[in-house]
């Protein structure tokens, strides 16, 4: 069906005038005016918005006319003066001269807009059709559909837009905030993302670096290795015969991110307002706090140095190092790193890694961070971290060696730096003894623990939600009672009651979840992740760092703050946990469980070898 406007009738009133003079996104950014005007019309508030939307997109569509009609004109005119250039024998420099300002490219919305409008009418005529009835299997099956035409309608209008549309479009991924058929299709956007022009790239660096690339680089090559929502990879290679990877920033994002949010929260509030179950002002709120970090690549040179320290003693995680010389806020110069995307489960077998045994390190990296360390990376979507056999392994041992070849043993590699999530002390030690109570089956003390962590409201549902089993095996009586204890029906109810939840607690929650989920991906099992949480957990309850309150200083992360007896540590302890016994009782299951995950792979080892021979 073809969108088509609803009729209207001809405007002759302020409202009509305030269109005109300011156009359709400030009426729909104000809902006082935008009811006014829909009075005025003698139309609904929803027909009014669902006009306003296609009038947007009839401005934008004129304005992308008159954009590439511009852009050719100007490919045209640096087509003629690169091939003028090319006959000069010394090229005249066109480095920034001091003082003078970088002239940003304009980015505007395009078909999000119109993809907007176009979504609005789709959905709404669908449950005009159904005559409102939401939970028949006829809607549901129209529905599913509805949702694959759209999400390929919404991937070409992400791509086409580019920069921080393909971001939030990541960020809807991993954060699990869209049906599965948007998941599923906007799943490219994590690692095909179409990169810019090279002439883009090389007039950042002389801007950022004030030299072209074949003055900085002996090796740079033009197309790039890969590209993401922001910027793009190229490899290169240092004058020392250093293999880099330079990550360059697309020209104008900085510019343009204040006017593609307010479009993106603009969009979302008409969309709440016409669909009031669902509300997606959140995501963009939390793509505007991330993008506040990842535009200043300084910012991510840093944290990566500062994981690199936490990860000083560990063979099995690698964080490329950086060239501060080649960094500035948009050029981020590291070590190349070759390996395979950590969900590519065929690449790895091709490298003779056991994925599983991939999944368990990826859950056990990150709860290092998470129970230990308190410095956890923001954004671990499976783009962002590769798998490499281990450069230097430690040799198998007698045991292993007579069992037979053993697999390479798998070295995960972190990139995209830009994002960290800092858990104050207090609150890491708290979900630390959070998961001890698990693992003791404690549940008095995983509320108070709980508690500590959120607060009384939230601290009641949080160990129904966070505690480990297998809800598909949870027998529907047990749920049932879960529900009516925790008085949670849906996931609105969920929301509402971690609302008064820390925010580092709730980004710790979610980083959680998109690492769980990679690792199930692989074959991790609920015990892997059981046995990795209790060990870091048990850990971090006696790890204290130095500025309690901001995730402790990178010299405290890096040394680990080591565990130390308890008369020289000023620890708190709640519920049953506050009995040496019992710690020591936690401590004594926590053995248990990975001397019983060492035996299992000792047997699984052996059959592995043994069997084949034998047959």
């Amino acid at each position: 069906m073809a969108f088509e406007a609803p009729a209207a009738r001809p405007l002759r009133s302020a409202y009509e005038r305030e269109v005109q003079q300011q156009g359709a996104a400030q009426l729909l950014a104000s809902p006082s005016l935008l009811a006014a005007w829909a009075g005025q019309q003698g139309i609904s508030v929803a027909r009014a918005e669902l006009q306003l939307l296609q009038e947007l997109a009839s401005q934008e569509r004129q304005q992308k006319q008159q954009r590439e009609a511009e852009e050719r004109e100007q490919r045209e005119q640096q087509e003629q003066a690169a091939a003028a250039a090319a006959r000069q024998p010394s090229p005249p420099s066109t480095a920034t001269e001091p003082g003078e300002e970088e002239e940003e490219e304009e980015w505007q919305p395009r078909e999000i807009v119109w993809w907007g409008g176009l979504a609005t009418y789709k959905y709404k005529a669908l449950a005009a059709a159904h005559g409102g009835d939401t939970g028949s299997a006829a809607y549901q099956q129209a529905l599913s559909e509805l949702h694959q035409h759209m999400a390929a309608k919404l991937l070409l209008a992400v791509q086409a837009n580019g920069g921080i549309y393909i971001k939030a479009g990541q960020l809807m991924v991993s954060l699990n905030a869209a049906p599965a058929q948007y998941r599923s299709i906007l799943q490219s956007l994590q690692d095909k993302v179409p990169p810019r022009p090279f002439a883009d790239v090389e007039c950042t660096l002389q801007q950022e670096l004030g030299a072209p690339a074949q003055q900085l680089f002996a090796e740079f090559e033009a197309e790039a290795t890969a590209a993401a929502s922001l910027a793009q990879v190229h490899r290169a290679v240092l004058n020392d015969g250093t293999p880099v990877a330079v990550k360059v920033q697309y020209p104008g994002l900085q510019a343009a991110v204040a006017a593609d949010l307010a479009t993106m929260l603009t969009l979302a509030d008409a969309s709440h307002r016409l669909f009031p179950a669902s509300s997606w002002r959140w995501l963009f709120e939390e793509l505007r706090r991330q993008l506040r970090y990842e535009l200043d690549f300084t910012n991510e040179a840093r944290n990566a140095a500062r994981l690199a320290q936490c990860m000083a003693g560990r063979r099995d995680v690698a964080v490329p190092a950086t060239f501060p010389a080649l960094c500035t806020p948009r050029v981020l110069t590291m070590e190349w790193v070759e390996g395979c995307k950590v969900t590519d489960v065929e690449c790895l077998e091709q490298q003779g890694l056991e994925p599983r045994a991939v999944g368990t390190l990826l859950l056990d990296a990150f709860a290092q961070m998470t129970y230990q360390d308190g410095f956890t990376h923001g954004d671990p979507h499976p783009g962002n971290i590769m798998v490499r056999p281990q450069p230097q392994a430690d040799p198998p041992t007698l045991l292993l060696r007579l069992l037979g070849p053993q697999r390479p043993r798998p070295q995960l590699v972190l990139l995209d730096h830009g994002v960290y999530i800092s858990l104050p002390d207090d609150l890491r030690r708290n979900y630390c003894q959070l998961w001890g109570a698990f693992v003791l089956g404690d549940m008095q003390t995983a509320r108070l623990a709980a508690t500590g962590l959120a607060g009384e409201q939230a601290g009641r549902i949080l160990p129904e939600l966070l505690r480990p089993r297998d809800w598909h095996k949870v027998p529907r009586e047990e749920r049932r009672r879960v529900r009516q204890e925790s008085g949670i029906n849906s996931f609105a109810d969920v929301a509402k009651l971690l609302e008064g939840a820390p925010r580092p607690l709730l980004d710790t929650l979610r980083l959680g979840a998109v690492v769980r989920h990679s690792a199930t991906l692989l074959g991790a099992t609920l015990g892997d992740r059981l046995r990795i949480n209790a060990k870091w957990a048990v850990r971090g309850m006696y790890t204290q760092h130095g500025g309690a309150g901001s995730g402790g200083s990178a010299a405290a992360a890096a040394a680990g703050a080591d565990a130390l007896p308890d008369s020289q540590l000023q620890l708190q302890f709640v519920g049953s946990l506050q009995s040496r016994l019992a710690r020591w009782r936690l401590s004594a299951q926590v053995g248990l469980l990975r001397f019983a995950f060492w035996l299992g792979s000792l047997v699984h080892s052996a059959t592995t070898y043994l069997v084949p021979m034998a047959e």
